[in-house]
């Protein structure tokens, strides 16, 4: 019991000294208020307001902010996708459309198919399954004795959905 009474008294003698030592005091010197750190974005200007400085009162600064559009984009002006340049490296067969493409030939005997393409510049390319090809981002999926499978993304036009288009290039038959 002796032990629970002295740590009731040390405990009110230390309430007693902190509500004596918490008692107010006057500030006799105006209390300087710090400029905020200018960001880059926004500037910010000090509005001053003359106070007279004597006892019990203290200077006043009034802060205002002002919108620099200087280096932004208008948010009311339509984003044009025509401005973003395409992340991965294009190939030589994606720099042509599908029409501008020709099928010469079906490589097989191989474990992959191959089919030879030709562009419009006369080169020839031999490419496989997976093989990217046309301006759409199209893909080959499927390489037949006599066609090769495409698979093209685009965007509508009406909906703004991505959907898939399957393009099928014909291999041409010669005359002999």
């Amino acid at each position: 019991m002796k032990k629970i009474s002295k740590f009731r008294f040390f405990n009110l003698i230390l309430l007693v000294l902190l509500i004596v030592g918490c008692k107010s005091k006057t500030v006799s010197q105006p209390v300087k208020i710090q400029k905020p750190l200018s960001v880059s974005t926004t500037q910010i200007q000090p509005k001053t307001t003359a106070v007279t400085a004597t006892q019990g009162t203290t200077q006043q600064n009034e802060f205002t902010y002002t919108y620099n559009p200087a280096g932004k984009p208008d948010p009311f002006e339509p984003f044009d996708i025509s401005k973003i340049k395409p992340s991965a490296q294009l190939t030589p067969l994606q720099q042509f459309s599908l029409d501008q493409l020709i099928l010469k030939g079906i490589i097989w005997g191989v474990s992959d198919a191959k089919a030879i393409i030709q562009d419009p510049t006369g080169k020839t390319y031999i490419v496989g399954k997976g093989a990217k090809i046309g301006k759409n981002n199209g893909e080959i999926v499927r390489i037949l004795d006599d066609r090769v499978i495409i698979l093209e993304n685009y965007t509508d036009v009406f909906t703004g959905k991505i959907k898939t288009n399957e393009v099928t290039m014909q291999l041409k038959k010669t005359s002999q």
